[in-house]
């Protein structure tokens, strides 16, 4: 069995009060939080950090979310990372256009701080499997 993977996630968000209140949240569920406002910058620091889960929103400067996860499944140390999508776009079927991206898991604008929590804990259990 392997060992626990550290308590750490990470959120790449351009709205600065949700990437707030994200890493608040977090915080107090114990995980060590980084936020990232851009694209190149969330990549970068995924691929310094190596975190857990990652939450990436789909609308960002320089890129976006689904750029990210593109290049993090591409990489054989993060390919397996357990990565969130986050987006008010997909009404009707957002499961299935996560699925197609290869997300984890989805999270659809807007959504409360404990729905984030939930899926936080769900998404770090699942990385420890």
């Amino acid at each position: 069995m392997k060992p626990p993977l550290p308590k750490t996630v990470l959120i790449i968000e351009d709205d600065a009060g949700l990437s707030s209140a994200m890493a608040e949240t977090a915080k107090q569920a114990g995980f060590q939080t980084c936020v990232c406002t851009t694209a190149a910058e969330g990549l970068a620091r995924a691929l310094a950090d190596k975190p857990a889960v990652i939450f990436g929103d789909v609308h960002l400067a320089q890129g976006d979310g689904r750029t990210v996860l593109a290049k993090l499944r591409a990489d054989p140390k993060l390919g397996d990372c357990q990565f969130v999508l986050m987006t008010g776009d997909w009404v009707g079927a957002p499961q299935r256009a996560s699925v197609e991206l290869e997300a984890d898991a989805y999270l659809a604008k807007p959504f409360t701080v404990e729905e984030f929590a939930t899926l936080l804990v769900e998404r770090y259990e699942q990385a420890n499997l």
